[in-house]
């Protein structure tokens, strides 16, 4: 059956990332009170593309950084990929489990571990995906991003990132004159058209790229497949 590997997280929070600790608080507390408002079932579009296109191959093996509850998994491990799933938080993984991904043992493993210090060998995986953690890091973190993705990622590999839209509300009255929120204790950013291609700097090509509605009239996201060339 199907388990949990859990990693001790070794990041130090200083005093400037205490928003980091308040927001890991968010989003625990998020999943204890069933308050989620983000989805929980059916694979983003970008993953969909990312398999009906050919750049996910099968047998590839595939990261999830922020996977939750594991819906964008299934889709890949369909296609006979090596899929693993991390989150830092226990809790989505263990409703994971709870939904019956522990029917793919063996090939879908699930690890709580932390984007801060990645709990794996370098250039361990074909494919990283990123569906909703990117958006919650401040700038600084943003600028060491692509860094960190590239030590999971094999030369050539692909990253599959979907980030809040420009078009992103919280509530239908929202007005923003900054391209980030700290709101109920997390932070959020967001990316126009402009910006979601240069977010991965140098040594990244955007092979495709597109927008997601999440079809509540607020939940917009900027999608993109990129290829690492560095």
């Amino acid at each position: 059956m199907a388990d949990i590997t859990s990693f001790q997280n070794t990041h130090q929070v200083d005093g400037e990332d205490s928003l980091y600790v308040s927001q890991k608080h968010f989003f625990r507390d998020a999943y204890r009170r069933e308050a989620i408002g983000w989805p929980r079932s059916g694979a983003s579009r970008l993953v969909l593309e990312s398999i009906r296109n050919g750049w996910v191959k099968s047998k590839s093996s595939v990261l999830e950084i922020g996977c939750g509850e594991g819906r964008n998994l299934l889709p890949f491990r369909q296609i006979g990929c090596a899929v693993v799933g991390m989150d830092y938080l226990r809790e989505p993984l263990e409703s994971a489990l709870a939904a019956g991904i522990s029917k793919f043992s063996g090939r879908v493993h699930l690890v709580q571990g932390d984007l801060f210090r990645l709990p794996f060998r370098p250039e361990t995986f074909d494919v990283v995906l990123d569906w909703g953690v990117f958006h919650h890091l401040k700038r600084r973190e943003r600028n060491a991003y692509p860094r960190w993705i590239a030590s999971a990622l094999a030369p050539g590999g692909l990253f599959l990132l979907g980030a809040f839209s420009e078009k992103f509300r919280h509530d239908p009255n929202e007005r923003r004159r900054q391209v980030f929120k700290c709101h109920r204790g997390h932070y959020d950013a967001f990316f126009d058209a402009k910006a979601f291609p240069r977010v991965m700097g140098d040594g990244w090509t955007l092979l495709w790229s597109g927008e997601e509605d999440q079809g509540d009239g607020l939940s917009f996201y900027r999608i993109g497949v990129f290829r690492r060339t560095g």
